[in-house]
């Protein structure tokens, strides 16, 4: 099981300077602000640290999804979703971590959130869904290079992925454990640790509108229970709908074997992440308990 520790709420700005001379630590701190700008700049979307629409909403039916969503004795409700800024809750707190050595710039970024998970579990034809508490963060690595000829001096070279999960270290019982993406049948990118970085230019996700995109994840879950089964997972895309760049969620299929797998067609040009969520069943299934288990992890993607 992965264990993370939380910073303070306070956002850290660190540099490796030589001890005694304002001319340097004025030069790190001109480097600092180029670093924060270029990284700004270079991820866009692809390092937001909030996904999907907000509140409770329906399961995107798109090309290729399940037939059905019953399976046992667990039933993915009509709507379901989160809100982790609760409008007059508290606020996210961000940090922001750069650690800056000759030519070479570290960044450390996360976030943590207290929200709410909702689920209307109700059968009914009414929407009335409960909630239940959310505490969760997101963090994510990136390195950069001085590179003259670059807006700000700094190129992004490597990065991680975004990963999502529980605050309290006892309800991290959901781990995925590895995500493998497709383009048209070859793979493109394995990652199998969330906090692992990849180099931008050459392993990224490049699609082209048209491609068929396959994603296939490995998750594990040892919360126990009754319900089967133990976990279900969902993929996040903005680019799949052919009618509009928004949103859609759409349920992976389990293979049985530990992994589920889902294909979509890139519909639009743009640059995002693919989100890989997986939720222990009773956190959907029940509606008010306080029982929020899930982990997610969102791979960048580049479409020309």
């Amino acid at each position: 099981m992965r264990t993370r520790h939380w910073t303070g709420a306070t956002v850290v700005i660190a540099a490796l300077i030589g001890v005694g001379c304002s001319d340097a630590g004025t030069s790190a701190s001109t480097d600092q602000t180029m670093v924060s700008a270029a990284f700004q700049d270079q991820i866009g979307a692809m390092g937001d640290m909030d996904f999907g629409a907000s509140g409770a909403v329906a399961t995107a039916t798109l090309a290729g999804s399940p037939s059905a969503i019953l399976a046992d004795t667990a039933i993915v409700p009509g709507f379901w979703g989160r809100e982790r800024v609760v409008p007059g809750g508290p606020r996210p707190i961000l940090t922001k971590d750069i650690v800056v050595q000759g030519d070479t710039a570290w960044v450390t970024r996360g976030a943590q959130y207290q929200g709410i998970f909702l689920t209307d579990t109700s059968d009914d034809g009414v929407f009335n869904p409960t909630s239940k508490p959310l505490a969760d963060g997101a963090a994510q690595k990136a390195v950069l290079v001085r590179r003259s000829g670059e807006r700000h001096g700094w190129k992004l070279v490597s990065l991680s992925p975004v990963d999502w999960t529980t605050t309290a270290e006892d309800r991290r019982t959901v781990a995925i454990q590895q995500v493998q993406v497709y383009r048209n049948g070859a793979l493109k990118l394995q990652i199998d640790n969330p906090d692992s970085l990849f180099d931008v230019d050459t392993s990224c996700p490049h699609f082209h509108v048209g491609d068929t995109v396959t994603v296939v994840a490995q998750v594990g879950n040892t919360t126990g229970g009754d319900f089967t089964p133990a976990t279900f997972v969902f993929l996040h895309v903005r680019h799949a709908d052919p009618n509009d760049v928004d949103w859609r969620r759409v349920k992976m299929n389990d293979q049985g074997d530990g992994t589920w797998k889902r294909t979509f067609i890139v519909r639009h040009s743009g640059r995002d992440r693919l989100i890989v969520d997986a939720l222990d069943a009773a956190t959907i299934v029940l509606g008010t308990p306080d029982n929020y288990r899930a982990n997610e992890w969102g791979i960048p993607y580049v479409i020309e």
